[in-house]
């Protein structure tokens, strides 16, 4: 097992040396604010689960280049399902839980090996604020194909991307929702305890989309959800 976790970290050192881009460190200083104490974390697993070498080489590579320090002493739970699917509906029901120390008033960089719905990053955020620290940005080594035809510069590799819901988004979740938005709501509320609002912006697309098409067979949003939220739960391992 320790040989694998060398074998692992040692991969991931050659591949992010390979992607070293100066750029990207200069994109990500731009959101330092002068004279704050600043960590880098990444949604490390605990060792007993898996060791996300991608994540813990590329926030070692990001606190290297910036003269700041590797939040140690943070750690991501997951369960093996969660881990194996890229199923949207079964990622956006099992969301990842944060255990350990946050220095409050600490400002944070979140890093991640790849982005695709933002969930993770949008749950370590949170994670970081409700316990007083403050995240300045986020930054992944790669985006999922879906979230790159989103980007906003030419150069992807300097890419933004949204992790909240636009304002359009919102809007046509609402739309997509019709009267049925605040019994959906009430859903994510009761069977997630979070709401609509609080979807990161491929979530709330993947949302939408859903309500759209369940709408256009006549059928009910609000139970078509409730349903896959209790039967997903319930199959997490």
């Amino acid at each position: 097992m320790l040989v694998d976790a060398r074998e692992s970290i040692r991969a991931a050192r050659l591949m992010i040396d390979e992607l070293h881009d100066e750029r990207i460190f200069d994109h990500i200083a731009a959101y330092l604010r002068f004279g704050r104490k600043t960590k880098v974390l990444a949604p490390i697993k605990l060792p007993s689960v898996n060791t996300n070498a991608l994540g813990m080489v590329y926030a070692d590579s990001v606190a290297k280049t910036l003269g700041f320090e590797v939040e140690n002493n943070v750690f991501q739970t997951t369960s093996e399902k969660r881990d194996r699917s890229v199923d949207v509906m079964s990622r956006l029901t099992q969301p990842p839980i944060f255990g350990g120390e946050i220095e409050v008033g600490t400002d944070y960089i979140l890093v991640d090996d790849v982005f695709t719905t933002g969930g993770t990053l949008a749950c370590l955020r949170g994670y970081v604020h409700r316990h007083g620290g403050n995240v300045i940005v986020c930054s992944t080594l790669a985006a999922g194909t879906r979230v790159t035809r989103e980007a906003t510069k030419y150069d992807r590799r300097q890419m933004g991307v949204a992790l909240a819901p636009t304002n359009a988004t919102l809007h046509m979740l609402r739309k997509n929702m019709g009267d049925e938005y605040h019994a959906v709501d009430s859903v994510f509320c009761e069977g997630l305890r979070y709401g609509l609002h609080q979807l990161t912006e491929q979530e709330a697309r993947f949302v939408s989309n859903q309500a759209r098409t369940i709408r256009g067979y006549n059928g009910s949003v609000s139970e078509w959800f409730s349903r896959n939220i209790i039967e997903a739960r319930s199959s997490g391992v």
